[in-house]
């Protein structure tokens, strides 16, 4: 008996890490544009894994071109688990169908690594970000994140890096010329995110907009673009967004960054579970200080 156990335990990991293709989007949602593309779906057993084990997981997930064109993959059939406190407040808000914009930033860890960010989005948060009515700031220049120098030096009271040599420069790539590294928000300038280090990583111009294709967006571009439309259509609604980037060991540039989001009025309507790869195709990067080859 006990021998069979073990078996069925093997068998539910192996079913539970398995890569399945499925749709980009669960179940109706009108803000979608027609000429988005589905990408591979990623299968975590996020019933019984802990958040830690599952974003490990797809931290160790093999990026592939062939697979990822855009540089993300759709995870547990794109139904959200949203980590932490999180979790309740948007069950909270679920349940009450309260649309109350919130935003939440956490604390650098002490490598100064950024964390994760969540938030509850209303039309109003992302219209108040409009290109129509504010323009974009520039990003301060107390904005400044891990591995953006090779001299790089965190200051844990003033939660903030310090450096002189840069690690990003020009690349010539197939499809792409330009810096390969982007400060890439965690919650987009356009749904109401800011421009501080607490809301940016190091990411590659992939991690986030794919090949920067505006008929079928990638990187973080998917989730964005799918959450700006949704709430243009459903104004009376708010989405729930989380997401979570995901360092292995002590390094400091995160793999890839994990997308939750999901709609409160309606939780059914529009959901996203999204792994976004911290990549650039052609490019060998070193994680633990940013360098690349």
């Amino acid at each position: 008996m006990k021998l069979t156990a073990k078996w069925l335990l093997a068998l539910s990991t192996v079913l539970g890490i398995s890569i399945s293709g499925c749709s980009a989007v669960q179940g109706s949602n009108s803000g979608q544009s027609n000429t988005t593309k589905s990408a591979p779906s990623y299968a975590v057993s996020t019933s019984t894994t802990e958040d830690a084990q599952a974003n490990s997981e797809l931290a160790n997930l093999p990026f592939d071109l062939a697979k990822y064109p855009q540089n993300y993959t759709t995870v547990n059939q794109n139904v959200p688990i949203f980590e932490n406190g999180f979790k309740q407040t948007v069950a909270a808000a679920q349940k009450a169908k309260t649309t109350r914009a919130q935003t939440y930033f956490d604390s650098l860890d002490d490598l100064g690594r950024t964390q994760t960010v969540s938030a509850i989005i209303t039309y109003g948060m992302m219209h108040s970000h409009a290109s129509s009515v504010r323009k974009r700031p520039t990003f301060p220049k107390t904005t400044k994140v891990s591995g953006e120098y090779a001299d790089g030096v965190y200051n844990k009271n003033l939660q903030q890096w310090f450096g002189r040599s840069n690690n990003n420069r020009m690349v010539q790539l197939n499809g792409y010329r330009g810096y390969l590294y982007n400060k890439s928000h965690l919650l987009a300038w356009s749904l109401g995110g800011n421009m501080q280090t607490h809301n940016v990583i190091l990411g590659t111009r992939a991690q986030n907009v794919g090949t920067n294709d505006q008929r079928n967006p990638g990187g973080m571009a998917y989730t964005e673009t799918l959450t700006r439309n949704y709430l243009s259509s459903h104004q009376d609604d708010a989405v729930a967004y989380q997401v979570i980037p995901v360092y292995v060991g002590q390094e400091l540039v995160p793999r890839g960054t994990h997308v939750l989001v999901q709609s409160i009025d309606n939780p059914n309507k529009f959901h996203l579970n999204v792994w976004v790869f911290n990549t650039q195709a052609g490019i060998t990067i070193n994680y633990n200080n940013g360098s690349f080859q």
